[in-house]
């Protein structure tokens, strides 16, 4: 279920380890579809190399799992920055039945929804948390504002310094004695 272009650079990536505990959040900035093996900067500074990692990879028309090897290190381009090299193996695509949720806890806003049709830009972008991350959606925490069941949500996350956008269809809703709101969302992937 890779994407038709086959290139995942720019995507959205989520690593943990073999136990599911969350490492990183980061951008690919390189893919080699032939050799299997995809390039991140950030965020594997204390991960050996040779270690087994859990990759999901949101990419523009879907999502998947992978599994992975920390398989090099080297410095990029002026040599500021750390490039991490990732071989990949084992992909299982997105599928609604038992797929496995990360834990992410990440920092995101909206600045868009749609309601029955219509783009409702607004006023002020609303912050919400990330709570975790699987191949068919994603659970959000908004103790600002509440969402209408069937809206569509555009959430923009900053990773590095880069935007990355998911798109979530809001499919459940719950209430939480704090008074704040927790939503359930499918990703919504436009073809």
């Amino acid at each position: 279920m890779a994407s038709p272009s086959g290139n995942f650079v720019d995507s959205l990536v989520v690593i943990y380890d073999n136990e599911n505990n969350y490492i990183a959040k980061t951008i690919i900035t390189g893919h080699n579809k032939n050799e299997q093996y995809i390039e991140v900067v950030g965020g594997l500074e204390s991960v050996k190399t040779g270690t087994r990692l859990h990759l999901l990879i949101v990419y523009q028309d879907g999502c998947s799992e992978f599994g992975g090897t920390l398989s090099g290190v080297h410095k990029g381009v002026g040599g500021r920055l750390d490039v991490f090299e990732i071989s990949l193996f084992g992909e299982r695509p997105r599928d609604a039945r038992g797929a496995v949720r990360h834990t992410l806890n990440s920092s995101a806003i909206i600045r868009e929804v749609v309601v029955n049709s219509k783009r409702y830009a607004l006023r002020e972008p609303v912050n919400i948390t990330i709570i975790n991350i699987s191949t068919t959606g994603v659970l959000i925490m908004s103790p600002e504002l509440r969402f209408v069941m069937g809206s569509m949500l555009r959430i923009e996350v900053d990773i590095h310094g880069k935007e990355t956008i998911l798109l979530g269809k809001v499919v459940r809703e719950q209430r939480h004695d704090d008074g704040t709101h927790s939503y359930g969302c499918q990703l919504v992937f436009l073809n």
